[in-house]
């Protein structure tokens, strides 16, 4: 039997956000089976102050599983290795998560730094072998309807008291589950890659919120809002 391909479908949501580090460059792609991230570049402590919010940012969009391929690393220590090993298993967002393509070296330093930890996070060797696991492995449970709808009000109670960058921020907080500075970060990139300011862009998403009315704003909603903005705009930095 051929190795199983990662999930995707018409509808399915592909993020080629590129996120530089420091020597560190990540790749994800997404589907609401499996987020797939993939690194490149060095690992080192230094990435405490990129990876944690990058993964944060990702794991927002609440994907029922997470493998890292980390093939792609040309170095790292054990402290790039403890940082990545938080970064992927937040208590808020914990989703199955595991680790492929790390050398020989790297595993048995991997095995040093899960040492504490009550539930080492599995390696394998290849990706295929990881992708077939993790989708037998069953996903978080369903957010419950009435916390959604709960969520829903209370962003709305949000939107009539609060300016439109700070209101932008408070739908990504509450959609994505970000903190302020993550939820601002991701603001500013958006805008960025449109070619538009901030205020445009909170302005944007705010009115295309509005335009829900009723309905909840899904992560899948605020994925199509936020890459017709970026994709779909003739001045966009591709």
């Amino acid at each position: 039997m051929p190795p199983p391909e990662p999930p995707t479908s018409p509808s399915a949501a592909v993020d080629r956000l590129l996120v530089p580090g420091p020597g560190l460059d990540v790749r994800f792609e997404f589907s609401p089976a499996l987020l797939i991230a993939r690194l490149t570049g060095r690992l080192h402590g230094a990435v405490q102050a990129h990876l944690p919010q990058t993964f944060r940012h990702a794991l927002g969009r609440r994907p029922q599983r997470l493998l890292v391929d980390a093939s792609g690393l040309v170095t790292c220590d054990a402290a790039g290795l403890a940082v990545l090993l938080d970064a992927i298993t937040p208590e808020d967002l914990a989703v199955p998560a595991a680790i492929s393509g790390l050398s020989p070296v790297y595993r048995r330093m991997l095995t040093l730094v899960c040492a504490d930890r009550e539930e080492p996070v599995p390696v394998f060797d290849r990706l295929e072998e990881a992708i077939r696991v993790l989708l037998s492995t069953p996903g978080p449970a369903a957010p419950d309807p009435g916390e959604l709808l709960a969520e829903v009000r209370a962003l709305y109670r949000a939107m009539l008291t609060r300016g439109a960058v700070d209101q932008a921020c408070g739908v990504l907080m509450m959609v994505y589950r970000l903190d302020a500075d993550a939820a601002a970060a991701m603001l500013v990139w958006h805008a960025r890659r449109a070619g538009l300011s901030v205020d445009e862009v909170s302005n944007h998403l705010l009115t295309a919120v509005q335009d829900l009315r009723s309905e909840p704003l899904t992560t899948a909603r605020a994925d199509a809002l936020l890459a017709e903005l970026v994709y779909r705009r003739p001045n966009a930095q591709l």
